[in-house]
This record gives structure tokens, C-alpha cells and sequence, in this order.
């Protein structure tokens, strides 16, 4: 694979806490095979740079407008609207925006650029245990940009890597980043391909494909199970998934319980949330599902002494 010196970020952030083991940086990678109905980080999908505007904070100043080199920003009599046809995510009128309404999700960077803001905290990866993470988005979608990060902060500079990734990529791929990383954390969103086809645009079969030949090989691998209230909460899907992790070998799992925190951001990018029918999912029935698969089950962002006890006879209800 050839190595590329530069690629698309939409964030780095730091004092990761769920990403890995330690304190970690995270670097978000612009760009997703995917197009998941619930996804957190909507702006991730695109590989391009997407102006979000939050019409909350606007107070209707006309700077933007004024800016605008394309002539994507109206005003109006009800507000500021904008011309997404027109737009260009040149980010001028972000610059001119003094409410911060307006920001730009993308911007290239080069490896170097990258790599100097995460080294930065070299002092909290050591004594944490921390180290950086890849997500996204997809970062396997940018795969020469990605070799390049984490050949110079894992075979140069020596930090633990972890990839966040949905698994949506050739086996080849994924391989060649192998030698560079320390952990891979690989969602599985549903085992039933038309399923998981319906809810992402995509279906499941290079995910699992993947996922056995990481339980082959004996990477460490944390499988994520983002559950999802009526998609793959059911009994069923999790049962399926219990038997696939213990005949590949894979046995830790972290259910992650749904959340809307992302729900703001389809508002800036004038984009429909598909809100589930219910907002609570089966969190207890699939830990004890899991366990009974003799998995190693966490649920994200709790600690080990919150988790919540299940009665005997209702882990066995699961069991059967």
C-alpha cells in the first residue's frame, strides 16, 4: 500500500477517556462507507469538508453573508438560510462569524501536522497508559494516510495505537495496518446482513469476514456492540452475535447504550434525525446474553461496581 502524506480530519481531541485504554488523543478521520441511521458524528460520513451551521446561535448579523465569495448564505425576513448546492466549505464565513454559528467539519492535514499535535501529550500517555486512538468516521476509508500516522507514532515514536473502526474494509487492508497498532475496538452492528444493510447502506459480510480472521490470528481485538432500542437489541441478534464471538475466538465485548448526543448536528447540517420507536434498549438482557456466551462483557461507561445485578432465573431465561 502506498503510503500518503496527507489526508482529512475532522477533529483531534484529547483526554479521550473511552477509547482505549489510559488517557488517550483521538484523531477522527473525515470519510465512512457507511451512512449508519443513528450515527453520532453525521459529519463524519462525507470525505469532504461540510460547513455545520447552528441557527441558534446566529443572531442574524449578516457578516456571513457579506463573505461569501459563492452567494450560498440569503437573508431574509425569517432568518439566514443557506444554498447547500452553492456552498463551497471555503470557511470564510466562519472566520467572519463572531457567535461561532458557523464552523467547518474537515481540513486537510499532513502526517507531520497530525503527529505534532498529539506528541504533545507524550507526558499523559506514559503515565496513564494512554497512547492515541484512530476513528472516524472510517480512518481504514484513507488507508495510505492512516499507514503513515500510525507507522510514525507506533514504529517511530513508539505510542500504543488503537484503531476505532467498523470493520468495512478488504481483510487485505486492515492487515497491513496490523504491525502499527496495539488494540483494534471493531464495531458489530447487526449479524444479519439485510439488516445491517437496511440500518448502514452496507452489509455485514466483510466486517465478519474480518473479525474471524483477527480471532485467527489472536490480535487483541474489544468488540463494540452499539446498541440500538428495536434494531439489534433483540434477543436474537444478540444471541447471534454471543455464538459467532465464541467460535472466533473473540471474547471481550462492550456494549455501547444508545445516546443522542449527537443530535444536534444533523440540525447544522439541515439533516433528518431517524430517532428510534423507543430510546431504551435491552441494556441488562444483552450483558447477561453475552456473559452467558462466556464472554467478557463491559457496558460503556460504567465502572465494574455500578454494574447492575440480575436476578438467577432471568440469566437463565437469556440462556436458553
Amino acid at each position: 500500500m502506498k503510503h500518503e502524506d496527507s489526508g482529512v480530519v475532522f477533529d483531534i481531541q484529547h483526554y479521550s477517556l473511552h477509547d482505549g485504554p489510559g488517557v488517550r488523543s483521538t484523531i477522527f478521520f473525515k470519510g465512512c462507507p457507511l451512512s449508519c441511521r443513528w450515527c453520532s458524528n453525521p459529519e463524519s460520513q462525507s470525505r469532504y469538508p461540510q460547513l455545520m451551521f447552528y441557527k441558534n446561535l446566529c443572531i442574524g448579523c449578516g457578516a456571513c453573508a457579506a463573505a461569501c465569495p459563492s452567494q450560498a448564505i440569503v437573508l431574509s425576513g425569517d432568518g439566514v438560510h443557506m444554498r447547500r448546492d452553492l456552498c463551497q466549505a471555503c470557511g470564510r464565513c466562519v472566520s467572519v462569524c463572531l457567535q461561532n454559528a458557523r464552523t467547518l467539519s474537515g481540513r486537510v492535514m499532513t502526517v507531520e501536522e497530525v503527529c505534532d499535535e498529539v506528541r504533545q501529550h507524550w507526558r499523559i500517555f506514559m503515565q496513564s497508559g494512554g497512547g492515541v486512538t484512530c476513528g472516524g468516521g472510517e480512518a481504514l476509508a484513507q488507508p495510505g494516510f492512516l499507514l503513515s500516522v500510525l507507522t510514525r507514532l507506533h514504529g517511530e515514536l513508539g505510542f500504543h495505537t488503537c484503531l476505532d473502526t467498523s470493520g468495512c474494509a478488504p481483510w487485505d487492508v486492515l492487515r497491513e495496518m496490523l504491525p502499527q497498532l496495539d488494540l483494534i475496538l471493531l464495531d458489530i452492528k447487526h449479524m444479519e446482513s439485510s439488516r445491517h444493510k437496511e440500518a448502514t447502506g452496507l452489509g455485514n459480510e466483510p466486517i465478519l469476514r474480518n473479525a474471524r480472521e483477527l480471532g485467527r490470528i489472536g490480535f487483541p481485538v474489544l468488540i463494540r456492540l452499539p446498541l440500538i432500542p428495536g434494531f439489534n437489541d433483540t434477543l436474537e441478534n444478540v444471541r447471534a452475535l454471543g455464538s459467532f464471538l465464541a467460535e472466533t475466538g473473540l471474547r471481550k465485548v462492550e456494549i455501547m447504550p444508545y445516546h443522542e448526543f449527537g443530535l444536534t448536528k444533523y440540525g447544522a447540517l439541515e439533516r433528518e434525525y431517524s430517532r428510534p420507536s423507543s430510546t431504551t434498549p435491552e441494556t441488562e438482557r444483552a450483558v447477561a446474553v453475552l456473559r452467558g456466551c462466556d464472554l467478557e462483557v463491559l457496558v460503556h461507561g460504567r465502572r465494574d461496581d455500578e454494574e447492575k445485578p440480575m436476578q438467577q432465573s432471568e440469566c437463565a431465561e437469556y440462556k436458553q
